[in-house]
């Protein structure tokens, strides 16, 4: 085996693939192959690790030899700008081999990527293309006509790599990339070859890329520590994304530090790969299970069978959002403690006792409840199932408690964010509290600072609260290209100020309780820009005011909305007679806005508002309440004397309202 010296985990004999060395036959990825007969998906199927040590290699080699081929100019100064490497790749597919392959391969020569996905929208897709400058693409079959439609806005591409095969005859068991069902059909592959020609654009797939590289070997040109691992571009503001740049230290630091004080596994680490790929805690999950010599099996592709994935594959680990792990709260108590006969009594019997039990002596196990009810409930997600961190967003207390005795795992909060590598605060496998982050991982630093005008003060009684401040060895080096905004984020003495409200706990961990910045995440880990929202929803032409707000254990938004009298009036009446509510239509402007059937119609114009402009499903407010008293400087002072919202009193003006809107769900 050729010697390997990238970069990867720090202080290991062999840095960045000591485990190729360590566990060269083990398995590594995996995928579940399609049947096209059948319609279904069958066993996992997995590659080693030197078997995808060597793809990674010929992979690796291949991009720069593709990259030398296709540059634009050929003068000797950018030939060698080539060759200094250090330059990105962009990648465009959901969670596959493919995309762990060539982010293994890309570090062989010290290249760094950069990821897109389609939730960020076309315009930030081009946006980071450009931003980037990224001149080669790896992506899904799919993909493709979606970069050669917009290809002449993206003038630094040159080359399209396929992760899918772009000939039948490489349809066969050696390519793992046939475990999605695919668009694939000779005439569409030859129909976009010959429209990526027409654009100047070279199409390869990724089997011939690591032939070129085979055939043209490049030696392993290991990177430092401190150069760029990936650059992560940030979603969830009304401007462009930023591309927060991270290192090969940071990630080896996250890799490392995620595990400790959290138990040892008996299995060997391993897990589903869905949460994606573009994101830092689905990258630093794989990193972790990579450094620990265990495998990864990635998901069919379709979201719904993610159960039907973790059962064929069992794995140790389960990675998750608290939407998702709501979903399997759902289905496991209609199993036991919904159930409306005698297994439902026992079984809540069971669940009482055995979270008592949990809370007062930390044990999983109980040898009569088990034996009854929950030794089957493990199986319905993986019999080996013993770790399950998560942290995107909190998790209600009676889920969290449940999941624990009902799955017998540890269920750990971690918090973290894309700056920090996914890592920097975190709890112990002993710790069972709820809504706490733990404690700083090994090496970060935590502190708070004020926040006055939220009301939060370090000095407050009985536990400090503030802005979180971070440092350590995860946190990321900078925003690409944007010094200015890098600078507002760190400190004068290094600090990384997270924008997140925090509270020092008398035992010493950290809740996060807040959010200074107007963003926030719902309950499935998509951030919110109210303000998007809010610009949005006043385009709807009865609309006047909007204040759009989300709680961080749901995954839906509410809003207040302050109509336009003049035009809501007479729309509302006319709504209301033609209804069964006729006899109230020449009511007042507040009566209008107490009506039921006027508020159920207003919320689907404004949900149609929402959809017509673009917004995600997740961005589309789900309940309203209507407010007849606009926002005003003066009387109920909810906004600035130049306009702004101001969203902390308003939170704390409507918070009834908030909540009721929120039981109405």
């Amino acid at each position: 085996m050729e010697e390997s010296k990238s970069y990867c985990v720090p202080g290991s004999e062999s840095p960045g693939f000591s485990t190729v060395r360590d566990a060269p036959n083990d398995k590594y990825l995996g995928y579940r192959p399609f049947d096209e007969a059948s319609g279904t998906f069958g066993p996992y199927v997995f590659q080693t690790y030197s078997q995808i040590h060597k793809r990674a290699t010929n992979l690796g080699a291949g991009i720069i030899n593709l990259r030398l081929k296709h540059a634009r100019d050929k003068s000797e100064e950018n030939i060698q700008k080539i060759l200094a490497r250090k330059w990105p790749v962009c990648m465009y597919a959901i969670n596959r081999l493919e995309w762990t392959l060539t982010d293994r391969a890309l570090p062989t020569q010290s290249l760094y990527s950069v990821a897109l996905y389609d939730t960020l929208g076309p315009q930030s897709s081009e946006y980071i293309l450009n931003h980037s400058e990224a001149s080669i693409v790896v992506c899904s079959f799919d993909k493709i006509h979606k970069l050669l439609l917009n290809i002449d806005n993206y003038p630094h591409v040159r080359v399209i790599i396929s992760m899918d095969p772009l000939k039948n005859e490489q349809k066969s068991e050696e390519s793992p990339a046939a475990f999605i069902p695919s668009p694939f059909n000779t005439r569409t592959a030859n129909i976009l070859l010959e429209w990526a020609q027409s654009k100047n654009i070279a199409l390869y797939d990724i089997r011939q890329v690591e032939k070129i590289g085979f055939e043209n070997p490049i030696p392993h040109h290991p990177p430092s520590p401190d150069d760029t691992y990936t650059m992560l571009y940030t979603s969830g503001t009304t401007g462009n994304p930023k591309g927060a740049v991270t290192t090969h230290m940071n990630y080896s630091a996250a890799a490392t530090v995620v595990l400790t004080g959290r138990g040892k596994f008996k299995n060997k680490m391993s897990c589903v790969s869905f949460m994606p790929l573009a994101h830092t805690s689905g990258r630093n999950a794989e990193n972790m299970i990579t450094r620990n010599k265990g495998f990864i099996g990635y998901y069919c592709g379709d979201i719904t069978k993610i159960l039907e994935d973790n059962r064929a594959l069992q794995p140790s680990m389960l990675t998750g959002v608290p939407r998702l792990l709501n979903r399997f709260y759902d289905l496991i108590a209609s199993k036991t403690i919904n159930d409306p006969g005698l297994l439902g009594i026992i079984a809540r019997q069971g669940a009482k006792s055995k979270i008592e039990n949990l809370l007062a002596t930390g044990t999983y196990d109980h040898p009569v409840y088990d034996r009854l009810v929950f030794d089957t409930t493990k199986a319905i997600i993986s019999k080996n199932l013993e770790y399950a961190p998560t942290g995107s967003a909190p998790i209600e207390a009676h889920v969290l408690n449940f999941l624990r005795i009902s799955l017998k795992a540890k269920m750990i909060d971690l918090y973290g964010m894309t700056e920090t590598s996914s890592v920097a605060l975190g709890q112990n496998s002993t710790d069972l509290s709820v809504n706490s982050s733990g404690i700083p991982a090994d090496g970060m630093e935590v502190r708070l600072r004020d926040v006055p005008d939220m009301e939060y003060l370090v000095t407050d009684l009985p536990c400090p609260r503030g802005e979180v401040l971070l440092r350590g060895p995860t946190i990321f080096k900078e925003y690409f290209k944007d010094e200015k905004k890098t600078r507002e984020t760190f400190t004068p003495d290094g600090w990384l100020a997270t924008g997140d409200i925090g509270r020092i706990n008398s035992d010493g961990t950290v809740s996060i309780i807040d959010r200074k910045k107007s963003l926030f995440k719902l309950s499935q880990g998509e951030y919110v820009s109210p303000e998007k929202v809010e610009i949005t929803i006043t385009k709807n032409p009865f609309i006047m005011q909007a204040f759009v707000y989300g709680v961080s254990t749901k995954d839906y938004l509410v809003a207040i909305v302050v109509p336009d009298e003049l035009m809501f009036i007479p729309w509302a009446q006319k709504i209301l007679s033609k209804s069964s509510d006729g006899a109230e239509s020449n009511g007042t402007f507040q009566q209008l806005a107490q009506n039921e059937t006027v508020r159920s119609t207003l919320l689907a114009s404004i949900q149609e508002t929402c959809r017509s402009s673009g917004l995600n499903g997740f961005e589309i407010v789900k309940s309203i309440l209507i407010e007849h008293v606009p926002f005003d400087v003066e009387n109920n002072m909810l906004i600035t004397p130049t306009f702004k919202l101001k969203r902390f009193d308003a939170a704390k003006y409507y918070k009834l309202a908030i909540d009721k809107l929120y039981q109405s769900q």
